[in-house]
């Protein structure tokens, strides 16, 4: 027979709970309709530990892990996708792959990586989004 633990893993492997998604939950602006100050705190504090999972990790792999989840937030959108599509394991590694990213891209024009800055390649002038 398997075990709970098991069995929860792959229950959340088949419906897609990863820790992104208790990561995404966490970032949600969204406060319950009928929800109190209490229950927030609650829910936030349980998301966060099924995301960060402290009781697993050294405050050094934890500042890791939200300084690669800024990195990502800050790069643009098509960056950002193709950084987690190589599943880094720390912001310094995505890091270099940014740029990766840019280098292969140079040949092409001016390329920024700032997700509110893009250069249009076609007049190589800086659009502001």
């Amino acid at each position: 027979m398997e075990e709970p633990t098991e069995v929860k893993a792959a229950i959340l492997t088949k419906y897609e709970i990863t820790q992104d998604i208790y990561r995404q939950r966490f970032r949600a602006l969204e406060v319950y309709p009928g929800e109190t100050p209490r229950e927030l705190y609650v829910r936030l504090k349980e998301l966060f530990s099924k995301w960060v999972r402290p009781e697993q990790k050294s405050v050094k792999e934890i500042s890791e892990m939200m300084i690669l989840e800024q990195f990502l937030r800050m790069v643009n959108t098509e960056m950002e996708v193709w950084i987690k599509e190589r599943n880094p394991k720390t912001a310094e590694e995505a890091a270099q792959l940014a740029e990766v990213f840019i280098s292969a891209r140079r040949s092409k024009g001016p390329c920024s990586f700032s997700r509110d800055q893009h250069f249009s390649r076609k007049s190589g002038q800086l659009l502001h989004w």
